[in-house]
């Protein structure tokens, strides 16, 4: 377990970007749901974050239903190694990320 799990967070360092939960279930060859409970390990420990994608419907001040706009499309959960020089970023509510 311990292998597998150290097997994941290499996987985050090797990608050039965030990676969908079923792209690096994908990769790694791993069931989804198992992955998920992985990936929620190093997120406890601070070594992974979710990404937020910007073209969530927070970002659509058009017209007054933004979180349940029928055209706009939800986005897979990503996911990113934390690199040892970066500084925390605490998300807020609205999914937009700001440097502590």
């Amino acid at each position: 377990m311990a292998t597998q799990l150290r097997a994941v967070l290499d996987g985050f360092a090797a990608a050039s970007g965030p990676v969908s939960l079923a792209e690096m279930a994908q990769r790694l060859q791993l069931e989804p749901g198992i992955l998920e409970g992985m990936i929620a390990y190093w997120v406890r420990k601070g070594k992974l974050r979710e990404v937020f994608a910007m073209s969530s419907g927070a970002g659509c001040a058009r017209c007054g239903i933004s979180d349940s706009c029928p055209f706009v499309v939800p986005m897979p959960r990503t996911y990113e190694l934390v690199r040892e020089n970066e500084l925390p970023v605490i998300n807020c509510a609205c999914g937009h990320g700001k440097e502590q």
